[in-house]
């Protein structure tokens, strides 16, 4: 029910405040974030490090994922569609859609909807948001730079937390 409740929150929110008149601008960085989860739940298929628990009324979680992608869209809409153009608030800004998303993830752990496994933590999880922000907000202004700097991550993510490659 919690994936249910956020997803259709995510959903008004997103209708309400998203950036609609730019989505062709970041339709690319929208790809961007969905192939990025994409990867991780495939390599990762066998030893993931979090993963979503669907919680009745859903039962696959397939459907889960979809509110996943539905979320992720949403959030480019928001996070790059009221982008400010101060660096001093563009950090801010930074700062409080990562804690946003820690929080939200906090609540999902809670709820049991999510869970983390083979050592990843909380703590990992801010760390990430904090470089997903980050890559989010450069594949706007700079695709390619940040493809090439996006290739060490899952290598990294696969030597620190000994996740086997199928």
């Amino acid at each position: 029910m919690a994936e249910i409740i956020g997803v259709s929150m995510w959903t008004l929110v997103t209708l309400r405040w998203g950036g609609w008149r730019n989505v062709k601008k970041y339709y690319a960085t929208i790809l961007y974030f969905l192939f990025c989860d994409v990867l991780y739940y495939y390599l990762s298929y066998n030893h993931r490090l979090w993963s979503i628990t669907p919680t009745p009324p859903l039962t696959s979680e397939f459907v889960a994922l979809i509110g996943e992608f539905i979320v992720f869209a949403g959030t480019i809409l928001l996070f790059l569609g009221r982008y400010p153009s101060n660096q001093f608030f563009s950090i801010r800004w930074t700062g409080l859609w990562v804690i946003l998303y820690t929080a939200n993830e906090w609540v999902l752990l809670k709820t049991g909807t999510f869970v983390y496994e083979h050592g990843w933590t909380i703590v990992h999880s801010f760390i990430f948001n904090i470089f997903m922000f980050i890559f989010l907000r450069l594949h706007d202004q700079r695709p390619i730079l940040t493809m090439i700097l996006s290739i060490p991550i899952p290598f990294i993510l696969i030597k620190l937390f000994s996740i086997p490659i199928r």
